[in-house]
């Protein structure tokens, strides 16, 4: 679980999300883009479309370990750092 980012190699721009299966993240992204049915950014639908998918990379940017520990919010910890990611990296987002 962790921060997944969809990296543009071609204009730099990154698409960032969180989740608790960071391999079913890149699947499904990699579903719906290919199908043309990301409907979460149209401006990376739009870029995905006219570059192809070997214009990307995928990277986790983030990992979370899970502790084990019934106490924490593993959903939060992982809204926390994408926020915390966003705030520090110097690229421009979709």
């Amino acid at each position: 679980m962790g921060v997944l980012a969809l990296k543009n190699n071609i204009n730099g721009k990154q698409y960032v999300q969180g989740a608790l299966n960071l391999e079913a993240l890149e699947n499904k992204m990699k579903f719906l883009l290919n199908g043309g049915l990301f409907v979460n950014n149209s401006q990376l639908q739009k870029d995905w479309t006219e570059y192809g998918s070997d214009a990307f990379s995928f990277e986790a940017v983030t990992i979370i370990y899970d502790q084990e520990n019934q106490y924490i919010n593993y959903r939060q910890e992982i809204k926390k750092a994408e926020q915390a990611y966003l705030s520090k990296t110097d690229v421009e987002f979709y």
